[in-house]
């Protein structure tokens, strides 16, 4: 299959971010190139980026502001950020079906004439009578497709954003235009992404109390397959200590929590100190939720 990157937009805070993120690796086999685009991000969603940049768990990320003159998809600003043959541009508030980036590359070279593939449907689109709700085995062809997440070819990206360089501004992103242009198809692949169930920043609420909105765990071993323990001993992160106001704490200890119930492994326990006024500090990490 060939080599796809995939660039995250993220406009709903960390925890909808994290979860993205983890459902990617889950959802994708092999490792594709993954990498974030954050607008207008607060200090602790850098942090977590800047983290996970540093733990090698992203390709890269970019920060910014919004900019009418930019394209509204961001690939114009983040396709450097990502190797491959083929680009996706996904969103943070949707969760990814298992198979979906392999069968949506499958489906792009399958049909050269193909330029733009959404893997969301058009809010104008009425399935057929009498079709089941199954994932489609063959895009769908449409007028216009939504572009909050579709795959694409990088070469139609890199003419897109040539061509629009200097150009008036718009509010929409025009790939689907151009792909239409030079006389390529949209199309959509439905069933492949579904809305995120876990609650965003912007609805409101304690950050800490959202992030307690974790996935169920399963069993003792695959919990702790995916389980990521985010800070190693020795290490310095990028945490702000409360007394002094340093930036970075050295990490001292990493215990795993369980669950009281079943003995399953949930996140990690973290003690710090602070290096400036040695203050201890103490961060839990909590990665799943008891399932009942």
């Amino acid at each position: 299959m060939s080599e796809a990157g995939i660039v995250v937009v993220a406009n709903h805070g960390v925890p909808m971010l994290r979860a993205v993120l983890r459902n990617l690796r889950e959802s994708v086999g092999g490792t594709p190139g993954i990498a974030v685009l954050a607008d207008d991000c607060p200090e602790q969603m850098a942090t977590f980026l800047v983290r996970k940049y540093l733990r090698l768990r992203l390709g890269g990320f970019e920060l910014g502001h919004p900019d009418p003159r930019r394209s509204t998809c961001g690939l114009d600003r983040s396709q450097h950020l990502v190797r491959g043959e083929y680009l996706a541009r996904v969103s943070d508030e949707f969760a990814f079906r298992a198979g979906w980036l392999e069968r949506a590359l499958d489906a792009l070279e399958a049909d050269r004439a193909l330029g733009v593939l959404s893997l969301v449907a058009p809010s104008d689109y009425r399935r057929g009578r009498g079709r089941p709700r199954t994932v489609h085995a063959v895009p769908v062809p449409v007028d216009a497709v939504d572009p909050v997440c579709f795959v694409t070819r990088r070469e139609l990206v890199a003419r897109h954003c040539a061509a629009c360089s200097g150009a008036a501004a718009s509010d929409r992103c025009r790939l689907q235009e151009a792909a239409r242009d030079e006389g390529l198809g949209v199309a959509f692949l439905p069933g492949l992404a579904v809305p995120s169930s876990v609650p965003s920043a912007a609805q409101g609420g304690d950050l800490r109390v959202l992030e307690a909105d974790l996935p169920a765990h399963g069993g003792a071993t695959d919990t702790m397959q995916r389980l990521e323990q985010a800070y190693q001993l020795g290490d310095d992160a990028l945490l702000r200590c409360m007394v002094c106001d340093a930036a970075e704490l050295e990490v001292l200890a990493a215990r795993l929590k369980f669950c009281e119930r079943h003995g399953v492994a949930i996140g990690y326990w973290y003690e710090l100190r602070c290096p400036e006024c040695g203050e201890l500090h103490y961060k839990d990490d909590l990665q799943f939720r008891c399932p009942t």
